[in-house]
């Protein structure tokens, strides 16, 4: 063995020493670091949220108590009366007057506006004029609706005060009165009785939220309060910032741009973390978003000021470590400095705990039970909790009884689970629970904790602000959310009840079924907001003219529904239903905006006309129908007569869908003859007729059913079938050499609207390649002059296809000569009314004759329909007539017949069919 080396003996030693030593010192520093990392933190994001939760907490009190202002001013006999007087001056067009009220008058207001530090208080009366400012500011007698004002935040909040009747506060804005001072308006209106006679306002400035905003406490130096409001697709601060230069609501940066805290609290999350701020600077922020202001804010302070301790701690543990390496000695004095370090630190962590449990929202409070367990004796409480049980200095219910400190525990509960968590340990939740002790009313949620040491912990949360949101909701879910109104789900229940009432008594009952008169147009031409505010008046309406028991519901849409719970006779419903007929059809002045309605009301009684709701609903439903075939704005009784012929169309629409899936429709063609063509000849067009093969009643024209389609929807199935149909036979005919040189279809009104025929109309072209002018569509004159600008842009489309045009039934509706001319025709059909009795009637041969003439001067080819005689014939060639249709010539058939006719050579058939049709 060699000689031991002391220089590296020495060496392993003190390798060793610092192997042994040095790590588990190094992995000690190393955890206390990191755990004082986490947990200063997440003190420190404590701190800041419950700093955030405080400032939101004194802004919504801030709010809370100018709406508290304005309603309690708002309805003082005194304010109403000054506003009356001056309103009364006004027309009397006495300035003084108005502009110097009474000193009694102005002294109130000018408490108010010292009281609460409101920069103005105004009154405004009904019409929009500024009768009163304490500043006596430019908006003085001016007009908020229509005056140079009108666009103001002031003007907003007093068109939704008057329109809603409820007290708001508007957004903070420049105000221009005020030299543009940053402004927000407390609107509430002024009632006189039930009626809106003006409306008190009172200005609030930005600069008496400041102190909220601007307070420090427990931010350091460079904590910083941060709001802003989203503006369009920008985020504008609505206060000085200390790092980027401007005044309030000057600063605007996008959306996009915006720092992560402000934009996640402008789209309305709440929480905290270590983000960059508005200058790129790293910071412990918490955010809120404030619903009563629509604003964002932010609390921070920079994460640098923030971490200092643990800064500081990093620099000294990386001295220690350098003093260990030169002078292991001193280790166990560095060691005793650190513990005293760490005692300091540790102290000064529970003093940040502390501050922490100050700040939080929750009430907490910590008792420790009598050795009997018959009391618990209060030994510390949170300012949360005194807020909450409305303790106002804290010493005096320290070492009190728990029931003395706070009377209401016991009626709420939770002294009761004191005793329960004491004997049998764990926690006990009671929520909710009702604090109540004379002075304070609240509804609480408290948490009941048993401590390892034996003390009871009670952590309360006030949720009176929750419960009263769980009520509105509750009313919403039984009430029309736009007007108020009981809502249908409400209405099935109340009915029953008066159902279940008037049974009971042996009264009746009455169920007026209201449907507002073309509302459609109105709210497809002026917008859904004119509508919802029509509708609002419309309920408003309704709940002055009825009495208080009778029950006011809105059924949906433009539908209303009024039950009166107890007639005598069934003729006591109408002069309600006459007055609410009355009432809805006075104009309404909307937004500028005088529009016309009227109501179509259908009446059913109980018991006559039904015994439960559905039946009651359907039946005035079924007559207020009635009512609207009757013209509109008219009051229409239920009778069975209805209920047949509703029931009636119900059985043809159901048949009729059973009659499209089983092929039980079917085309008949008419022909249309040339004026100059041998009769006896292939027919120039023939005209496309749907029939109805039906089971029990036969074979049904279209008249019979169509009309039905139409109002299901079917028609536009059958519709599209017959062209098809059409086309294809006429296709057939073709391929053959035989049959006509044009198939003329009919169009009803809801095909010519549907956007989908011009598709329609190309696919069967191509399908079965029909060249120009071989299919005509015809549509009637009603349906072309309905919409005539619509009509015409589609008609054109048609023709831009290929497709000859048709104006069917000429003469019966009400054209314009003007939109005439514009329509893309080629043909008009005279209609069979004049051709019936053009031997006999010398106006209907003049009306006949002078159509012919004008249809030729503008270049039309007349079809004259429904001949039946040799005289009407000649009458009509004698006058130039194109075309000839009617039983004269052939009566409609099946494809088959006419297939067969003109194969087979059946002049002398047909010979017989027209003269046994004569």
């Amino acid at each position: 063995m060699g000689a031991v080396n002391p220089r590296r003996l020495g060496l392993r030693l003190a390798v060793g020493f610092l192997i042994i030593a040095l790590l588990p010192l190094a992995g000690l520093a190393w955890f206390y670091l990191h755990t004082f990392e986490r947990a200063l933190m997440a003190t420190v994001l404590q701190n800041v949220t419950s700093i955030a939760d405080k400032k939101a907490d004194q802004i919504d009190d801030y709010i809370n108590e100018r709406l508290a202002d304005a309603r309690s001013f708002a309805s003082q006999a005194q304010v109403r009366e000054a506003l009356s007087a001056l309103v009364a001056a006004e027309r009397r067009a006495n300035r003084a007057a108005i502009q110097n009220p009474s000193t009694t008058e102005r002294t109130e207001l000018a408490k108010l506006g010292e009281r609460a530090d409101y920069h103005d208080v105004l009154l405004i009366d009904e019409g929009g004029n500024v009768v009163f400012s304490l500043r006596e500011e430019a908006d003085l007698g001016t007009n908020l609706l229509h005056g140079p004002f009108r666009d103001t935040e002031l003007a907003a909040g007093f068109r939704q005060a008057m329109t809603f009747m409820h007290i708001d506060l508007t957004r903070f804005a420049p105000y221009r009165p005020s030299g543009n001072a940053i402004a927000a308006f407390v609107v509430a209106p002024i009632l006189q009785g039930q009626h809106p006679i003006g409306a008190l306002a009172l200005q609030v400035n930005l600069d008496t939220l400041m102190p909220v905003v601007s307070d420090r406490t427990g931010l350091g130096t460079t904590g910083e309060t941060v709001l802003a409001v989203q503006d369009g697709q920008t985020a504008r601060y609505t206060i000085a910032l200390e790092r980027m230069p401007g005044e309030p609501f000057t600063n605007r940066v996008p959306l996009a741009r915006t720092a992560e805290p402000m934009g996640l609290a402008l789209a309305g999350s709440q929480g905290r973390g270590l983000l960059k701020d508005y200058a790129g600077i790293e910071v412990a922020a918490g955010w809120r978003y404030l619903p009563a202001l629509g604003w964002g804010m932010v609390v921070k302070i920079d994460a640098a000021e923030a971490m200092a301790p643990l800064h500081a701690m990093q620099q000294v543990t990386a001295w220690a470590f350098t003093l260990f390496l030169l002078a292991s000695a001193s280790a166990a004095l560095m060691l005793g400095r650190r513990l005293v370090r760490d005692e300091t630190t540790i102290a000064a962590q529970q003093a940040r705990y502390r501050a922490m449990l100050g700040s939080m929202n929750d009430g907490v409070a910590l008792y420790r039970p009598r050795p009997d367990g018959s009391e618990f004796v209060l030994i510390d409480i949170n300012p949360s909790a005194q807020r909450i049980a409305g303790v106002v200095r804290r010493k005096e219910v320290l070492g009190l009884p728990s029931r003395v400190a706070f009377p209401g525990l016991e009626a709420a509960g939770i002294y009761a689970a004191f005793r329960r968590v004491h004997r049998h340990g764990g926690r006990e939740t009671i929520s909710p629970a009702v604090y109540d002790t004379g002075s304070t009313h609240l509804w609480l949620e408290s948490d009941v904790i048993r401590l390892e040491g034996g003390e009871i912990l009670s952590v309360l949360k006030d949720i009176t602000a929750r419960r009263a949101a769980d009520e509105r909701i509750e009313h919403l879910a039984h009430h029309d959310g736009l007007t108020g109104l009981v809502n249908r789900h409400n209405l099935e229940i109340l009915l029953q009840q008066a159902l279940h009432s008037a049974h009971r008594e042996g009264r009746r009952l009455a169920v007026i079924f209201i449907d507002l008169d073309r509302f459609k147009i109105i709210n497809d031409t002026l917008g859904h907001h004119i509508g919802d505010l029509l509708l609002v008046e419309v309920a408003r309406r309704l709940r002055r003219d009825v009495r208080e028991n009778d029950i006011v519901a809105r059924q949906g849409g433009d539908e209303f529904v009024v039950v009166l719970t107890a007639i005598k006779r069934a003729e006591d419903a109408a002069p309600l239903a006459a007055k609410i007929l009355s009432a809805l059809g006075e104009p309404y002045a909307i937004d500028g905006e005088r529009l016309h309605t009227s109501p179509s009301i259908g009446i059913s009684i109980y018991p006559d006309d039904g015994l439960d709701a559905g039946t009651l609903m359907k039946n005035a439903d079924t007559a207020m129908y009635h009512a609207k075939e009757q013209g509109r704005n008219n009051v229409q009784y239920f009778t069975e007569a209805l209920n047949v012929a509703a029931g009636e169309r119900l059985t043809v629409e159901r048949e009729l869908r059973v009659a499209i899936e089983e092929g039980q429709l079917a085309v008949h063609y008419q022909p249309q003859l040339e004026a100059d063509a041998d009769p006896f000849a292939r027919p120039c067009a023939m005209e496309a007729l749907v029939r109805w093969h039906h089971p029990r009643r036969g074979l049904l024209a279209a008249g019979h059913f169509i009309p039905i389609a139409e109002e299901s929807g079917l028609i536009h199935a059958i519709g599209d079938w017959v062209l098809n149909e059409a086309c294809h036979r006429f296709c057939e005919w073709k391929h053959a050499g035989i049959g006509p040189r044009r198939i003329a279809v009919n169009l009803s009104a809801h095909q010519l609207r549907n956007p989908a025929l011009l598709d329609t109309v190309a696919a069967v072209l191509q399908r079965y390649a029909l060249h120009e002018d071989e299919l005509e569509l015809e549509v009637t004159e009603s349906v072309a002059m309905r919409d005539p600008a619509r009509a015409v842009e589609t008609l054109q489309a048609l023709r831009s296809l290929g497709v000859t045009l048709a104006i069917d039934d000429f003469g019966t509706g009400h054209s314009s000569l003007a939109y005439l001319k514009r329509l893309p025709i080629q043909t008009l059909k005279l209609d069979r009314e004049f051709v019936r009795d053009i031997e006999t009637d010398e106006n209907d041969a003049a009306i006949s004759a002078a159509t012919l003439a004008l249809a030729h001067e503008l270049g039309l080819r007349v079809v004259a329909e429904g001949i039946e005689t040799e005289g009407q014939s000649r009458f009509l060639r004698a006058h130039g007539c194109d075309l000839l249709q009617g039983y004269f010539y052939g009566r409609p058939e099946p494809a088959e017949f006419w297939t067969a006719r003109w194969t087979e050579g059946g002049s002398a058939e047909l010979t017989r069919t027209r003269n046994h049709s004569a």
